[in-house]
């Protein structure tokens, strides 16, 4: 899949083969670069993220707390299917983060990523808000787990839309030397919310007794994270809007719909996107995510010791994260990216086999470790990379399709897969193989794609 990264017109007759290109709406449209900074600009990062850690932070206290959300929204008579019917309503997210990239990512690209990062966190609040304040089944009967559904509705759409407005306006702000460094704070955002969340779970059942957490305990994550609504939304709506668009909306009329144009006219670019983006969320929910789940009900490793691993691997995944963005940005995406998903594919089994020989708590923190470093070399590189494959007008929207796919199809359904991967061949280590037919799709993505760090933002 050479890819070629050229201006010419949008009906120029596109290429055979797996090419990817980023065309411009006018052969002779300029590059836009942006300024070169002395420093990080931190208003910018922080706002670009913030929506994304809110979203994480919720997952993982969700994930966290599904048992007691189960009997408190879904009673009944058998354990089972009231905590598969949380999980289900929990599924929703997922199932409605495409629609919500489409629509909100379209209207990024139609008018701007301030705008758009404005509407993805007020409906977010709005899906935590349900979620944190609504009543249980036993005070509103079957309106309570109706509820629920809207809430995780609304949290999936506006999630699906946050992630390519959102990455968007960090990198279009982002001097061209910098972009991997601003972008790796993306998937940064993410990990330190997934270790706050995990921390705060672990709190508050030390601190509080289970009646406490049944009764309200478990709501309080989800207020906390409601605080930070109100800063999201002044810092949004105080920041300048996307250099890179302001100068693309300024140059170039509006052309057909960007969701249009970008199932048309960039379909090779969402396929790479996909591509890309399915190593990092099977690599994600299966190395970290699902790894307390295995470590404990597959390996009879205490639940706290899950717990304390995978802090660790959070911390292990944020530092590998920045060094990736920092290295991008000195030698390209590809090379970290290439040696992320190879390292993945040599260590994964060797890891995993120690782990079920030898299922202590040193071992459980060394493997979770190096395999969540290992993903971050990826991850740090991953949002500029993906950045650089779509010009300004279809950013939004090309990214937002192909990372909501691969995420709903990959990561909404890992836990499932990996469970019934056990299961079936009744092996232990059956969970490693989902883990590498990630690697092999992210390295064979990522070896077929040229390379655009040194480049200015179309």
């Amino acid at each position: 899949m050479g890819c070629k990264y050229q201006n010419k017109p949008m009906d120029a007759p596109q290429e055979t083969g797996m090419d990817v290109s980023v065309h411009s709406r006018e052969s002779e449209a300029p590059l836009h670069s942006t300024p070169a900074s002395r420093s990080f600009d931190a208003r910018v990062i922080v706002v670009a993220t913030i929506g994304n850690a809110l979203e994480w932070f919720d997952f993982t206290v969700f994930s966290f707390f599904a048992a007691i959300i189960a009997k408190q929204f879904f009673p009944s008579d058998n354990a089972t299917a009231s905590l598969l019917a949380a999980w289900t309503t929990f599924g929703v997210g997922f199932l409605t983060r495409p629609l919500g990239g489409i629509v909100l990512g379209n209207y990024a690209d139609r008018h701007g990523r301030k705008s758009a990062l404005v509407v993805t966190i007020s409906l977010m609040a709005v899906g935590v808000g349900i979620i944190a304040l609504s009543p249980t089944y036993a005070q509103i009967g079957i309106f309570a787990p109706v509820l629920m559904l809207i809430g995780r509705f609304l949290q999936g759409f506006s999630a699906g839309g946050e992630v390519g407005s959102a990455t968007a306006f960090l990198v279009e702000h982002a001097p061209v030397e910098r972009r991997g460094v601003y972008g790796s704070f993306q998937m940064i955002s993410q990990a330190c919310s997934m270790l706050l969340g995990a921390l705060t779970g672990v709190a508050l059942t030390r601190v509080l007794s289970p009646a406490q957490l049944e009764d309200f305990g478990w709501r309080i994550p989800f207020m906390l994270g409601l605080l930070i609504v109100p800063v999201g939304l002044y810092v949004r709506s105080k920041l300048d809007e996307s250099p890179v668009f302001k100068h693309q909306a300024q140059r170039l009329p509006t052309a057909k719909p960007p969701f249009l144009e970008s199932i048309v006219v960039h379909w090779r670019a969402i396929l790479a996107g996909f591509g890309l983006t399915v190593y990092g969320t099977i690599g994600t929910y299966i190395f970290y995510y699902y790894m307390p789940s295995y470590a404990t009900k597959t390996l009879d490793i205490p639940f706290a010791s899950s717990v304390i691993a995978s802090c660790c691997a959070a911390i292990a995944y944020i530092a590998a994260t920045f060094a990736s963005g920092y290295l991008s940005d000195a030698i390209g995406r590809k090379k970290p990216m290439v040696a992320s998903t190879v390292l993945s594919l040599v260590i994964s089994y060797p890891l995993f086999a120690l782990l079920t020989s030898h299922p202590t708590l040193p071992v459980l923190i060394f493997v979770q470790c190096c395999l969540m470093a290992s993903l971050g070399l990826f991850q740090g590189s991953y949002c500029a990379f993906v950045c650089e494959l779509f010009p300004a007008h279809v950013r939004s929207t090309g990214m937002a399709i192909g990372y909501n796919f691969a995420v709903m199809i990959f990561g909404g359904f890992a836990g499932a897969i990996a469970t019934l991967l056990i299961k079936i061949t009744e092996d232990k280590l059956a969970v490693v193989y989902y883990g590498l037919f990630g690697c092999v799709i992210g390295l064979v993505t990522i070896a077929l794609l040229k390379d655009r760090s040194k480049q200015p933002l179309m």
